[in-house]
């Protein structure tokens, strides 16, 4: 096997891919390699893997490129005969010819399954032709309905006769084989398939001139089912039925589009409607709205099922858009027209209009109520009624007929003042609902470690780690073999994990390991060794994997130089200096109220226990646990304070807690002082901290206040790129050589957007400022406030500052202000609805500057950044009439927000200023601002904004 090994190196090394040498070199080869058995074959499958990579050196780094194409042709075919299924992943590099050939002299029994294996990504480059003649020669038992479907769509597309050519397509070669039509074509309809990319690409070919007629599938499945080489009936009704499957966003466009383009004749609407209305419950508003477009051709035609359509009908009204429900109303008139009996049911069944916060709809449903309705009924007039709170006032006032109230109603209504305002009520941070307990007991404890790696919050991540100190010195033999299962799963987690943060507390928890096992002989098997193996595993990792393990001293994260987590291994490794000690003395930083507060009394206590006990907290900790302290209680904290604190301890809690005490030396443990001036007062930079060897870095990026710049005009409307902020926190190499590295806020300030960013651990990050969170927001606004089509993770951090920003209590300042100004503009729906559920939460509470808000809103709009259609849509949908408080202040804050637009109308600002002129007549507010006055006088000499302007200045 060493001669073959060496041949191998050798030969694959030199070896060009052409015909002849194909002949002379590869099959001899692979003919003397078939001659011993398998066993000795699979020996050659690591010097495989080595020659699929050249390294070399550039610039003085190592570096692997794969290997050319030639020598991978040789060594998939090598690796062919030699692996099992699991092992093969050079197939794509075999060509169709060569594979006959190997197979002609080595057919392996894994061969059907490894085809049919869909979800692989290294797989054979064969077509649906090959595929096909594979079968035929009976290589291959059967194809999987998947795989046909995968392959199929690319079957029509030739390729083009020189190397930069465009590609042809020709969709009669479905026609070629007679199963192709008969079975393997309805696999589309129910499988996932790239369909419409080849759909697509053949449609172009045609709009170019390259092909002289549509060969796309939906044109060739038009042509097929007129020709009889298709079902008609069958081609439409599988076309209906695959909206009943969990297919993408594209793919069930492409079906609706394809039902379009096969323009079912009325007769064979008429025999479809059951199926056509079925489509009614699907997520997608496309089919919908393509399926009522059809049924409208058929609503005058005898055979329409109108009750049964009015029934269905009632279901789209919650999520379909705005040209769906005018198709709705639509096809209700013509109902009405021609059934008078079904006239009240259309009526009320329209009233759901009612429900959207769009005038023009609700005037739709009017006017068809004005119409069709009887103002007599007492069932029309019930119902009405239960949708007077969602009406228009105008709205409203056009079906007084229909809406009757009693005399004491509408006296009430007559006299009614404008709402008071309501109360802002401080909500208590630190409760009995949201205190955390630690475990009662040794068995409780042992029960909430084996769950370390699934817990959901952060807070529990924490007392646990407190538990560990706590209950240490109970813990024997026993119940170390009890907690191998959570440690074995920390094991794979080093070994095979690719989170950051679950491989820190991976890494930590291994560390406690090895306490054990360094003080317990008695312990053998897996766990004894679990470092060499971690060390072994190590040296068989590929090339491009930098995972490596590291003791919790040394640990790094792989691929980035993130830093956010060095304050959190120094702070566990003062955890594991505790368990070995046998020190019980409780971290200071622990939380006690979730999601991530100390209580202030709680803190005074666990500071006079390291001071009765002599010990010195690690500055971690320290800093950790006054970014936490709640801000509440102050005085009882206080009092108990200069009960049971001297010294700096003393000193620190009276600065912390008290608004009028000043810092007063000495400052043992400068860091401290410089988080404690930050949590009581960020805006302010303490005088007599300017000179501690820590404050290395400007305080606006410690306290996170930062000037916000306009971007860079955009030629293209509302740019992808255009960010609020221009930070330099990319640059964050420049600060590791300023920053005095004592502060935990300097290793959060010079991270990169990449580490930053990640929204699996990003609420950690935030849980350790939840007084102040605004450097961690700078960096997000930074980063991820993209307003044009944002990535994925950019939806998840913002949603997840935002979810944060809801969970803590403290004011929202001009960072802070800016991310939800932003995300109510994101283009993401979610990352509107919980900045919406921030600003109602935050005005309650007293937490936000709403006319700052309104300035920043118009500030962005005036970039020209973002469409005001989104903030239209989710005030609508999630913050008007929440309550008569925040009609109120949604009030205020469009008349900041209009006010400060310019006189050049932004698109979409009629409809914003008609939800502003229900406002005011709901609150029975006039417009007092100058400026707004005349700045509305400019805009009602638009043609488009005239009448809603005027009606405000009227009101005014």
């Amino acid at each position: 096997m060493e001669k073959l090994k060496h041949e191998l190196e050798k030969l694959s090394k030199a070896y060009k891919d052409t015909p002849e040498k194909e002949e002379k070199v590869l099959i001899p080869f692979i003919k003397r390699l078939l001659e011993p058995p398998m066993k000795e074959r699979r020996k050659l499958l690591p010097t495989i893997r080595e020659l699929q990579w050249i390294t070399g050196k550039f610039a003085g780094f190592s570096s692997s490129t794969f290997c050319s194409q030639d020598r991978a042709c040789f060594l998939g075919a090598v690796q062919f005969v030699c692996c099992n299924k699991r092992e093969m992943d050079l197939g794509y590099h075999i060509n169709f010819h060569l594979f006959c050939k190997l197979l002609s002299l080595y057919t392996p029994s894994w061969l059907t399954e490894y085809i049919n294996d869909g979800e692989s990504y290294m797989n054979f480059n064969i077509s649906y032709e090959e595929l096909m003649q594979f079968t035929e020669m009976g290589y291959i038992k059967e194809i999987s309905p998947n795989r046909i479907a995968q392959m199929l769509p690319g079957y029509i597309m030739l390729k083009p006769s020189t190397p930069k050519g465009d590609n042809a397509f020709d969709s009669d070669l479905l026609l070629k084989r007679e199963i192709t039509l008969k079975e393997h074509i309805w696999y589309l309809f129910e499988q996932e398939s790239s369909i419409v990319y080849y759909n697509d690409r053949a449609k172009e070919a045609y709009k170019k001139g390259i092909t002289p007629r549509d060969e796309s599938f939906s044109a060739a499945f038009y042509r097929f089912s007129l020709d009889g080489h298709l079902d008609r009936n069958q081609l439409l009704k599988t076309t209906l039925s695959a909206f009943q499957r969990s297919f993408k966003k594209d793919m069930i466009g492409w079906f609706a589009a394809l039902f379009e383009e096969l323009q079912p004749t009325t007769e064979e609407i008429l025999s479809l409607q059951e199926d056509m209305m079925q489509v009614f419950t699907s997520s997608y508003t496309k089919p919908v709205n393509v399926m009522l477009q059809q049924l409208k051709k058929v609503v005058a035609q005898e055979g329409f099922r109108y009750q049964e359509f009015t029934e269905r009908a009632t279901t789209l009204f919650f999520s379909s858009p705005k040209n769906s429900l005018l198709t709705i109303h639509s096809l209700f008139e013509q109902i009405a027209t021609r059934h008078p009996e079904m006239k009240e049911t259309c009526c009320i069944t329209l009233c759901q209009l009612f429900l959207k916060k769009d005038e023009s709809l609700q005037k739709k449903a009017a006017h068809f109520i004005l119409k069709y309705g009887d103002a007599s009924s007492s069932v029309l007039q019930e119902a009405l009624q239960s949708y007077q709170p969602e009406m228009f006032q105008k709205v409203k006032e056009s079906l007084a007929a229909f809406i009757k109230q009693s005399a004491e109603e509408a006296g009430i209504i007559e006299e009614s003042l404008p709402p008071e305002e309501m109360p802002s009520e401080a909500i208590r941070i630190c409760r009995e609902d949201n205190r955390i307990a630690l475990p009662g007991n040794k068995e409780d404890f042992l029960f909430q470690l084996s769950r370390l790696f699934d817990m959901s919050e952060n807070w529990e991540i924490d007392t646990t780690i407190a538990s560990i100190i706590a209950f240490h010195p109970q813990l024997n033999a026993d119940d170390f073999s009890r907690m191998e299962p959570v440690f074995q799963r920390a094991f794979n987690i080093v070994a095979n994990g690719w989170e950051i943060y679950e491989d820190l507390i991976a890494t930590f928890l291994l560390e406690y390991e090895r306490l054990w096992t360094h003080t317990n002989n008695s312990i053998t098997g897996f766990l004894k060794n679990v470092f060499a193996r971690l060390k072994e595993k190590d040296e068989t990792r590929g090339v491009y994997d930098e995972r490596s393990f590291r003791r919790l001293a040394d640990w790094q994260p792989a691929y980035s130089d993130a830093t956010c987590f060095t304050p959190i291994r120094q702070l566990w490794l003062e955890a594991i200096r505790k368990i070995k000690e046998r020190d019980t003395l409780p971290l200071l930083s622990t939380p006690t109220h979730n999601p991530a507060y100390i209580q202030a009394t709680e803190l005074v206590k666990r500071l006079a226990a390291y001071q009765k006990a002599g010990a010195t907290p690690s500055t971690w900790d320290l800093q950790l646990a006054i970014a936490r302290c709640a801000p509440e209680d102050k005085a009882e904290a206080v009092s108990l304070a200069q009960r049971l604190l001297k010294d700096e301890y003393l000193h620190l809690c009276l600065f912390l807690l008290d608004e009028n005490t000043m810092p007063k030396p000495p400052y043992i443990n400068q860091p401290t002082w410089v988080v404690a001036g930050l949590v009581k007062d960020p805006d302010t930079e303490i005088e007599a901290f300017r000179s501690f060897s820590c404050n290395t870095l400007p305080h606006h990026y410690l306290a996170g206040i930062h000037e916000w710049k306009e971007p860079k005009p955009k030629k293209d409307p509302y740019p992808t790129n255009a960010l609020l902020l221009d930070v330099e926190f990319y640059k964050w190499k420049k600060y590791l050589e300023h920053n005095s590295r004592q502060l935990w806020q300097e290793y959060l300030i010079i991270n990169s957007r990449y580490n930053i960013g990640d929204s699996n651990y990003m609420e950690r990050l935030f849980c350790c400022f939840p007084n102040r969170p605004e450097p961690l927001v700078t960096q997000i606004v930074t980063c991820y406030m993209d307003f044009g089509t944002p990535q994925e993770n950019s939806k998840r951090c913002i949603t997840c500052a935002l979810h944060m920003l809801l969970s803590f209590h403290c004011p929202l300042r001009e960072m802070s202000l800016l991310l939800l100004g932003g995300s109510l503009l994101f283009a993401d729906k979610t990352v509107r609805s919980y900045a919406a559920e921030l600003w109602i939460e935050g005005i309650t509470a007293g937490r936000i500057d709403n006319q700052r808000l309104g300035e920043i809103l118009a500030r962005i709009l005036c970039m020209d950044i973002a469409p005001l259609k989104r903030f239209t849509t989710q005030i609508y949908e999630s913050m008007y009439k929440r309550s008569a408080f925040h009609n109120q202040r949604l009030e205020d804050l469009l008349a900041t927000l209009l006010g400060r637009l310019p006189e050049k109308p932004v698109t979409g600002l009629k409809q914003l200023l008609e939800l502003y002129l229900e406002l005011l007549n709901i609150n029975r507010s006039k417009v007092t601002d100058k400026d707004f006055l005349q700045r509305l006088q400019a805009w009602t000499k638009n043609s488009n904004l005239k009448k809603v302007a005027t009606s405000i200045i009227q009101v005014s």
